[in-house]
């Protein structure tokens, strides 16, 4: 039987039984991550280019989705093609892209990522690209296209 990871019953049992990533297991590499208690300076995305499933990190991880081992994406500049907008507006950040939102390429998600915490809005095709975040401590939004990648941008 194969459950909705690509995981099969008999693996997941041993991921029960082990507590532990089967893939890990197979491998032979049960090696811990040192524990550096997390740096949102060292945040890491991940989406599975099969469902869209997004994910993050902020410390290292094996991520796998759709039974794929999901690499963390690369971290790109931003461009003129690939900017936000951002204003103030009463207690928040409103965000607007300018971005075609079609459903072969549009923005699948924006996070802003404070000094303690990560909001993440996940965006869909079809949708206009345009969100609010509270404001809060913290400088840095990232945007993720479908067709062209990871970018960050600095608010201010």
């Amino acid at each position: 039987m194969l459950l909705k990871s690509g995981v099969t019953c008999a693996n997941a049992k041993l991921y029960g039984a082990f507590g532990v990533n089967v893939e890990r297991i197979l491998d032979g590499d049960l090696n811990q991550n040192d524990k550096d208690g997390g740096n949102m300076r060292k945040i890491k995305f991940y989406a599975c280019s099969i469902c869209g499933n997004v994910s993050f990190s902020i410390g290292e991880a094996e991520i796998s989705c759709c039974g794929r081992k999901l690499a963390a994406l690369t971290v790109g500049a931003e461009s003129e093609s690939h900017s936000m907008l951002v204003e103030e507006i009463e207690y928040d950040y409103f965000v607007t892209i300018d971005h075609e939102m079609t459903k072969e390429h549009y923005i699948s998600f924006v996070a802003f990522a404070g000094y303690d915490r990560v909001l993440l809005i996940k965006l869909y095709p079809e949708w206009n690209a345009e969100l609010r975040f509270p404001q809060m401590s913290g400088d840095k939004l990232y945007a993720y296209c479908v067709k062209h990648g990871l970018w960050e941008q600095k608010i201010k």
